[in-house]
């Protein structure tokens, strides 16, 4: 039995796939840009709470991300005293089916089962049931309730230094984007109390700080120290605006780091009225000078202030939508469609409510009554809640009984609400070059000498990236209102900055001929067949000689048995762009009259680490 070690691991594959055939694990290609044809991103992304788990104890901890079924049971087999999984509730018939293996081949070991598949598996099911598979359902904040397990101080400070990054990029592009976006967790739980919420329910109704405001900031300069290449952090907290002294902390980093401010950003989380709280009483500058470059904000419906959610009832959306647009900073707006008071003669009117906020990524959803939540309660003391099967149980589950519409109305809804934000407004990457061009705009008109010089060629250099997409966009357009948006903004583009270099239409019409190549592919064979499914990585955090002032904690491993091909395929992607960036490079040389040294050094070396796209 191995006393000395903890297995952490995430549900075995294979998994479901969502309603519209779209992968769990693909964040941006399922929901935020969801929608935008071939311009859809694929990205991937990690299983943070078992990162944070596992540099948080003292024990050494391996950590199994997306095994499959073989990679699983081999480790299992080693009998551990201790494994954990983190799972969501998809995932919970695999999970149990892995429950029942441990019991099987290592009947000593403890089981624990953690993340939101506790919550639902705890919602759910009777004790009896679930000691039946696991030892322990870790509800809350996993971190303490692993020290205390473990009989390790709980006093500590929690680390959360250089987790797994992730990115996003076209298809046609990149199959296999770069990570280029860190993450960070600065709070859970939020007491804001939405019926509808597992975070909510999950943590009590109060917020629990995992990171102080000068720990986030330390957290944030370890990621632009060690990975230079990072261009946004994503950090995790229900509402930034809450709680102004982060904000007010981060602003004072970016203030003293013109190159922090030069070459990355973060994105945040907040609420309509709160937002503008901030703004009314700090100043939209102050807002802009904070660093954040995107924030998600849940309009959820255009009548939730009028049915008791509270977090927009003062504020008309679309106005903060536009207020912050127009400063440089990028929105993900989320919706919810299958709400009690929607029916024939409003859903249309609300969904048409959130399209008008003109968001630059988007999530449409039903609403969707998760185990363990007060919604869900409610719901089933009502009788209003089907027996669905596990995998069914996410964003867009139809587990509820509605009211005035049927189960497939509400699923189509959210696929017309996709559909007409690409009709009406493009994809999200034109939609965020028309941001950055605002950010850029706004910043040269800034008193502010860090925004003015330094924030300002951020924005330059991002827009140059994204007006590679300018020609394949114009080429394919859903329709002409679209395609006049995407020559107005190549307008737009060219009075703010100038017009484009020689390297920028070298590698526009090389984007415009990727696009036409994978256009024909996609319509003889549809990329949502194939929905992206995660290479098994296996982390090993060793605790002897503990890396010191941000160093990686972890040793990254490919064991899977398909991880050869793999990694063939990204050293011959790797290379393709490589080659590019050299040609790039030629080209700057010889067409010296059309070139911004400063553009085009920033898009060779993009080209060269296959950095592109972040929120």
């Amino acid at each position: 039995m191995i006393e000395d070690r903890i297995l952490l691991t995430t549900p075995a594959y294979p998994y479901p796939t969502l309603p519209a055939n779209e992968s769990l694990t693909d964040a941006t290609g399922q929901r935020f840009t969801k929608g935008d044809d071939i311009f859809t991103l694929i990205s991937h992304t990690h299983c943070y709470s078992n990162h944070i788990l596992a540099q948080n104890i003292d024990i050494p901890a391996t950590l199994l991300e997306y095994p499959r079924w073989e990679d699983f049971t081999k480790e299992v087999d080693k009998h551990y005293s201790t494994i954990g999984i983190s799972s969501f509730p998809v995932h919970l018939d695999m999970v149990m089916r892995m429950c029942e293996y441990i019991r099987e081949s290592s009947p000593e070991t403890k089981i624990l089962l953690g993340s939101y598949g506790a919550q639902a598996f705890r919602g759910k099911y009777d004790e009896e049931t679930q000691k039946k598979y696991v030892d322990h359902v870790v509800k809350g904040e996993g971190v303490q309730w692993l020290r205390n397990y473990l009989g390790e101080d709980t006093n500590r400070p929690i680390d959360q230094k250089l987790m797994p990054k992730c990115g996003g990029v076209p298809w046609f592009i990149d199959e296999f984007p770069v990570g280029n976006v860190g993450f960070l967790v600065s709070g859970l739980g939020c007491p804001g109390g939405c019926d509808f919420c597992s975070s909510t329910e999950m943590f009590g109704f109060k917020r629990i700080q995992l990171l102080s405001p000068e720990e986030l900031v330390k957290h944030i300069e370890l990621y632009h120290q060690h990975f230079p290449n990072v261009r946004q952090v994503f950090i995790i907290e229900e509402d930034h605006f809450r709680h102004p002294e982060y904000l007010i902390k981060t602003r004072d980093f970016w203030g003293k780091n013109p190159k922090v401010v030069e070459s990355l950003d973060w994105l945040g989380f907040g609420s309509v009225d709160n937002i503008w709280k901030f703004a009314d009483k700090y100043g939209w500058d102050a807002l802009a000078e904070i660093g954040i470059g995107a924030i998600f904000i849940g309009v959820e419906s255009k009548f939730a202030g009028e049915h008791g959610y509270d977090k927009r009832a003062e504020i008309d959306a679309r106005e903060l939508f536009h207020k912050l647009h127009s400063i440089g900073i990028r929105t993900l707006g989320a919706w919810i469609c299958g709400w009690d008071w929607h029916d024939h003669s409003n859903m249309y009117e609300d969904l048409n409510y959130f399209i008008a906020c003109y968001p630059t990524f988007q999530q449409i959803t039903r609403l969707s009554p998760f185990p363990g939540t007060v919604l869900y309660d409610e719901l089933k003391n009502n009788g209003r809640v089907k027996n669905v099967p596990w995998e069914d149980v996410h964003f867009w589950s139809g587990a509820q009984e509605n009211i005035a519409l049927e189960t497939h109305e509400t699923l189509n809804l959210v696929e017309y609400g996709y559909d007409l934000l690409y009709k009406t407004w493009g994809p999200s990457m034109l939609r965020k070059l028309d941001v950055t061009l605002n950010g850029y705009e706004y910043c040269l008109n800034s008193d502010n000498p860090i925004m003015q010089e330094h924030k300002s060629k951020f924005f330059k250099r991002q827009a140059a990236v994204l007006w590679n997409l300018i020609y394949a966009m114009d080429r394919f357009a859903p329709n002409g209102v679209v395609r006049r948006r995407v020559r107005k903004i190549d307008e737009k583009y060219r009075d703010l900055i100038g017009e484009p270099t020689a390297v920028m239409e070298f590698v526009g019409a090389l984007v415009e001929k990727l696009s036409k190549k994978f256009k024909i592919k996609n319509y003889l064979d549809p990329f949502n067949r194939y929905p992206k499914e995660e290479p098994f990585k296996r982390y090993r955090y060793e605790k002897e000689g503990r890396s010191r002032n941000g160093a990686v904690p972890y040793i990254t491993e490919f064991p899977g048995s398909s991880s050869f091909k793999t990694k063939a395929a990204l050293r011959a992607t790797k290379l393709k762009f490589k080659f590019v960036a050299q040609l790039c490079k030629g080209i700057k040389s010889i067409k010296r009259g059309t070139r911004d040294k400063e553009i085009d050094n920033y898009l060779i070396d993009s080209l060269k680490n296959r950095n592109f796209i972040a929120f």
